[in-house]
């Protein structure tokens, strides 16, 4: 196969690689096969597609991140993060607080698509996350994916009920995490009226760019071990 431009350029200026030499190859939607180079060049290189790989395992539940927009480099770290941890898609959303502006949007997403193809060749993964378009936070809490799915609003330690405790088993999971500066207090109050739970991972504020990293970090863990659990 003859790989796209962008690809082409990375295995031939920034990996160096040269005819013979062994890579992987994924489709974003799961397939992951060897491959060894047969032409390495900076606009079309081609590879020769070999056998099946194991990826790196997928989460067993759909799970879903909802993040108010960022700034830059944070924004990207978001999807970053995202990405190697398993989320099945990410839904950018402008809040009240938001100081991003929304023009430029489609640019971004195709910044994120390539940040999201980067860090699943980091981690092994071979699915990427679909990423949404940028949408107001009132349009998208009512799209948690069904009914029987755990709808978390991340928030600050003084806006939550006590500890909220994660599903006992796996299920389809949507985490929302808020921009700069969190939630507007009506954006929290329509949540809690829409079946979003609120949950604070510490007492503590975290910045916006760490939340999914660390939010995500629990769910995993999480679902890991329920799954020990199960076959124990």
């Amino acid at each position: 196969m003859t790989l796209p431009a962008a690809e082409s350029l990375h295995l031939s200026r920034v990996l160096r690689l040269r005819e013979g030499d062994a890579v992987e190859i994924f489709d974003g939607r799961g397939a992951l096969r060897e491959g060894t180079v047969r032409r390495a060049d900076a606009h079309a290189s081609v590879v020769a597609v070999g056998d099946e790989r194991q990826p790196a395992p997928e989460p067993p539940a759909r799970l879903v991140v909802m993040q108010g927009l960022l700034k830059g480099d944070a924004m990207d770290a978001v999807v970053r993060d995202a990405t190697v941890l398993g989320a099945s898609e990410i839904w950018p959303v402008i809040t009240a607080r938001t100081n991003v502006p929304a023009k430029g949007a489609d640019a971004a997403r195709q910044r994120w698509q390539r940040v999201a193809i980067a860090a699943a060749k980091q981690c092994g993964r071979a699915v990427l996350p679909t990423i949404a378009d940028v949408r107001p936070v009132s349009d998208a809490m009512h799209s948690a994916p069904s009914a029987s799915s755990a709808c978390l609003w991340l928030t600050e330690p003084a806006a939550a009920d006590g500890h909220q405790d994660l599903p006992a088993a796996p299920c389809a999971m949507c985490l929302a995490i808020g921009p700069e500066g969190g939630w507007a207090p009506d954006e929290v109050a329509a949540a809690r009226a829409a079946g979003w739970q609120p949950w604070t991972l510490a007492p503590v504020t975290l910045r916006a760019e760490h939340v999914t990293l660390a939010a995500l970090s629990v769910v995993r863990y999480a679902w890991d071990a329920a799954g020990r659990r199960r076959i124990t």
